[in-house]
Parts: C-alpha cells; structure tokens; sequence
C-alpha cells in the first residue's frame, strides 16, 4: 500500500554603542551577563548592555538592550491535519538534517493526520495530538524522531490563540535576537475559509485560520518578528503584506501555487547555521534563492515564484494603490477598456483574479502616453521595481515569466453563493488595505465587477486513491474549466490536493472540494504514470464521500493498471473520457455534477463529457530517495 518514505555551548554576543559628542550630552554604557536554567533544562545565557544618556539639560534617557547567545529562531508552525500530512512529515525529516546548533533554534509545532498519512507503515507511533518540540540534528535520513515532541493535547491550529501561544512559548522557551516564523499549510492568498482552506486549517477540529485571525494572533503574541516566511500557495499578495504592517520586517511568499515539496527545509536552515550572523533581509534573500534552487534544475515542468518584501515599504506601496484606485473609479467608464486589456495581458495565476501587480500597472501605463492615470499606474510600477522593496524576486518557467513579487486580486465578477454565506466582494471590503481611506483598491474591484456575479454551490466531496506497489501514479480532477493534478501543484480555483505520491513516498494522493465551488462537472481520472524500482502494475482502489449525498465512505476497485496496452496519443483521436478506460494506464472511474438547480451526488462515470483538454506531460524532478 506504501512506499518507503524518503526522504548549547552558549557565547554572549559583545558589542560596542558609541554616543555622539557635542551639545554637553554625555553617555556611559553598562554591560552584564545572565545565565538561566529553564524548567526543561534549556540554559540561556544573555547579556544586558544599559545605555544612559544625560543631556545638557540634566534630561537622563536610559534605554536596555538584551542581547542573547542565540542569534536566531526559526520558528515553524506546521497545520498538517489535514491531506498535507504526509508531506510534512517530510519537512520535519529537513529540518533534522540541520537540527538547532549553538547559534540557531529551530522550534516546531505541529499537527499530523491519522487519516492522511498511516504512520504505523513509516514505523511511527503517533496519536494525533499536537505536540512542540526544538528540532535536533537526526542521522537517520529515512525517518522522523516524533519521540523528542512534547504532546500539549488536541490543540486546534486553526485558532489565532494557538498560533499566538506559540510563538510566545517559542520566544520565551528559546530565546534569541532575531525571530522567524513559517506559517506552514495550504495558504490561498486573503480568501476567507467559505473559498478556501484558510491559511492554516485542522480538519480535526473542523476550523480554519483567516488572514486577519493570522495577523491577529502574531500582533497579540507580542513579539516582533525580523520575517515572516509563507510555506503556502498564493500568499504573495498586495492584500496579505498589508495585513501585516508593524509586526514583521520582512515577508517572503509566493504568488504561484507551491509546488508539494514545498520550502527545502534542509538548504534554507543550512544556510542559516552556517552564517547564523545573517540580518532579516539575508534571511529572506536565502529562502528565496534556495526555494528556487530546488525547483531550477528540475526536468519536470513547473511554475515557481517566490519573493521577499521589506514591510518598511508597504505603507508607500499602498498610498500608491489607493491613487491608482482613485484614478481609476473618477472615470471609470473613459479607462474600462484599457483595464480590460491590462488584466488579458498581465500575469495571473492559479487563482485567475490574481493578477501580478507589477505587470498589470506596468500593461495599464503604457496604453496612456500621459496624463493622471498614466502617472498613478506608473507610481505602482516605480515602487515594485524598487529593489529596496521588493528585496528578492525569483521565478522557474515560462507561465510565471511576468511574476514581479506581488498580486493584486482583480476579479472581473463576484462570487457570491445563494445561501448568502459567500459574497467575495463583501469579505473583501473587510481587509486592513480597505479600511481608513475614502477610496480603497475595493472600489475599484467593484467599479471592474460592475455588478457581475457567479453563482457558487455546495463542494463538501472528497477523493482519495491508493495503491499497492511503488509504481507511480497521479490522480487528476478535471474541474468546470481546467485539469488540475497534485504534481502541479496543492491549490486548485475549487479544492485543495495532497502532496503528489512522487514527492511523499506514499502509494496515495487526495482531492478535497471547496465547501462552496464552482457550477460544473468534476470528472475524476487515475493514470498510471510508470514502474516503480519493484512493481511494474498497481492495484488500485478509489474511496470517495459526498456530503450531498450520504456523507459516508464508499470505494470502487480495485482495478489494475500497467504500461501493457498504454495510451501514447495526443488525445486528439479520443471522443469522451471513457474512451481512456480502453487503455491499461488510465481509469476513470468518477464523476460529480454540481448546478445551481441541483447537486447530482457522485457517480459512476457514463462517458462522461466531450473530451476537450491537453495534458501537459508530467516530468520529473530530484526528491529525496525512495
């Protein structure tokens, strides 16, 4: 059913603060070292440097600087109840390869799943509570030390108050100078958890963390954070950095969908204990150059963006969104057309109503010689361009070329759903960047909009495939407009995938709809990819559940697949999807019909529709060894 999975000696840190002379002030430094032993036996050592300036005008400032032996902790939380489970367990397995040194913490929280990932098969014992733990080196590179966690009880991730306590136990338990923290999970940009996952989600519990609940929980930790790294889908947005102004220096994300290997743990933290002296910016630059390291010499096709923002200049960004905005709503019907044609021809992403910022300014200025809205479009594209903003900006492939480090959303008609529980523009207008002006970038999503809407329906369905044997397969989910696989990537317009089998080591992949989706059919097909080192076929066996129909558990299979009689067409010669059940390497089994009117509960395939799609070809990548 599985495959193998693959895979303080303390110094106080001295420094020297010199006052300026002139104006009959005077300074004196004072300097004291303290050593203290925790209750789990973690001994710090930080030393107190007392600045006290006199002025002329016998006015004494005193001002007291701790400075630890510990130069940094990275902080990681890790929200992997869910269908991401097996695949953090994988970055746990990085993070041990580095493990905490003298210089660097790396303190983890996290929560697996029992349902996704079959621990008793990786010879693991887990029993699903959440557990903390300060990452050490582990020589074995073939499996994890859950052993070393400290269970603190079923916590639900989803909750802010969670998140806050955290990363006040992580400051409090390992101090240090400079703090990082990884939001590790499915992300999805701002979208509320009624169209997404949420940016961090625990199925147990059944909660989603938002992107203001996320905020909210770093602002009431109170501890500043040097940088805030998103190992999550289309988190690099105008909207998210903005919601984060004041709690950290630096942000790092990405504008695409993640790849299912995610951040490499082991580069990025090797990086940082090698040169533990490194500031916020350096940090983000190296998260940025070995996330794109890891995906650059893949042969496999990919779309990779990832960057890093310094958060001293948001508030100017924004000044200059809020103009453009402006700008645009005074005469929207003079400049529709030339918004029209600036979103055709800018970047966007796996969610169409993002689009990158810099490209669509930049698309917007050039269709005006002069003139204001020139100039504020312009103004957007000057900021985005500063590399003292946008500190680092990466990409891999040719679909994400026009990636400058931000998105803006800019839909071209709201989502709403019948029940009211959905209304995209509604939730919108709640964000920090549309609060406090007259104009906001929200009046010129409504004035695009110009009351266009797209009726939403209830998802709630699952599916899951398992095989036996290491050959490799993928599950695809041909959505209302599009093909979506998990190798492509974890977040689809109407659902989240788990990590593809490839990447986890693991004989199974899932599909989890959205609670509100699109209208349209969801067809469901497996293909078997190629042999494994050992197996050269795979049974395999469908479990799916729909929450409109009964909402139980039901299976199909197993079937087997092989490379036998494989199909080795372009599609082109195929009428309906039942056609590829001809064929030895594909099956497709399923299909769910969601409208307006109805839901057609999941069902066995009958043809199916018109077979209208192109499957790129799926190349593969280095991972961990099998």
């Amino acid at each position: 059913m599985t495959k193998l999975l693959r895979c303080l000696a303390p110094m106080l840190l001295l420094f020297h603060l010199t006052g300026c002379g002139g104006g009959g002030s005077s300074s004196s430094d004072e300097t004291t070292t303290t050593t203290t032993t925790s209750g789990n036996g973690v001994t710090t050592t930080s030393g107190s440097v007392v600045t006290t300036t006199t002025s002329g005008s016998n006015t004494t400032t005193t001002q007291t600087t701790t400075v630890y032996d510990k130069d940094w902790t990275y902080m990681v939380y890790m929200g992997a109840d869910n269908n991401l489970s097996t695949a953090g367990i994988i970055d746990l397995n990085e993070m041990e390869t580095v493990g905490s040194t003298s210089k660097v913490n790396i303190a983890l929280q996290a929560e697996f799943s029992t349902t996704y990932t079959s621990f008793g098969d990786l010879g693991l014992t887990y029993d699903g509570k959440t557990m903390r733990m300060l990452v050490n080196k582990d020589n074995n590179p073939d499996n994890v030390n859950l052993a070393v966690g400290t269970s603190i009880g079923n916590v639900d991730m989803g909750s802010p108050a969670a998140l806050t306590s955290f990363i006040q136990w992580a400051a409090t338990t390992y101090p240090a100078n400079h703090y990082a923290l990884v939001v590790w999970d499915h992300g999805g940009g701002w979208k509320t958890t009624s169209l997404s996952r949420g940016a961090v989600q625990d199925e147990t519990s059944g909660t989603f963390m938002s992107l203001p609940d996320l905020a909210k929980a770093v602002s009431d930790s109170g501890v500043h954070l040097d940088l805030i790294n998103f190992d999550a889908c289309l988190m690099a947005m105008y909207e998210v950095a903005y919601e984060f102004k004041g709690l950290t220096d630096y942000l790092v994300f990405s504008e695409e969908v993640e790849p299912g290997a995610g951040d490499p743990y082991d580069t990025i933290l090797a990086s940082l204990v090698a040169t533990p002296s490194m500031d916020g910016k350096a940090l983000s630059q190296v998260i940025v150059d070995k996330y794109i390291d890891s995906y650059s010499g893949s042969s496999r096709q990919e779309k990779v963006t990832k960057s890093a923002v310094d958060m001293s200049g948001i508030e100017t960004l924004h000044s200059k969104v809020v103009t453009l905005a402006s700008t645009l709503v005074a005469d929207f019907p003079a400049s529709s057309g030339a918004v029209m044609s600036a979103l055709n021809n800018s970047q966007s992403y796996e969610y169409a109503s993002n689009h990158d910022l810099y490209d669509f300014s930049k698309s917007l200025a050039g269709q005006f010689p002069s003139g204001a809205l020139h100039d504020a479009a312009q103004a957007v594209v000057d900021q985005m361009a500063d590399p003292n903003f946008v500190v680092r900006n990466k990409s891999v492939g040719s679909e994400v070329a026009g990636s400058y480090g931000l998105a803006i959303y800019i839909p071209q008609a709201n989502q709403i759903s019948a029940d009211q529980v959905v209304d995209e523009l509604r939730d919108y207008s709640l964000l920090a960047c549309n609060q406090n002006r007259a104009t906001t970038w929200y009046d010129a999503v409504s004035a695009v909009m110009e009351g266009k809407s797209t009726d939403l329906v209830q998802g709630d369905f699952v599916f899951y495939v398992e095989w036996v044997g290491d050959a490799d397969l993928d599950l695809y989910v041909y959505e209302p407009t599009e093909l979506y696989a998990p190798w492509m990537g974890q977040t689809t317009p109407n659902g989240y995938f788990s990590g593809d089998s490839y990447d986890t080591g693991v004989s199974e992949e899932y599909y989890a709809a959205n609670n509100y989706i699109e209208r349209g059919q969801y067809d469901f097909l497996i293909n078997y990819y190629t042999d494994g080192p050992v197996y050269n076929y795979a049974d395999v066996t469908l479990w799916f559940m729909d929450a409109t129909g009964d909402g139980q558990w039901h299976d199909y299979g197993p079937v087997r697949l092989d490379l036998s009689a494989a199909y080795v067409g372009d599609f082109s010669d195929l009428s309906t999807m039942n056609d590829l059940n001809n064929f030895s390497d594909w099956w497709y089994p399923y299909y769910t019909t969601r409208m307006a009117e109805q839901l057609q509960p999941v069902s066995i395939n009958t043809g199916g529709r018109d077979l209208k799609i192109t499957f790129k070809p799926k190349k593969r990548k280095p991972g961990l060894n099998r």
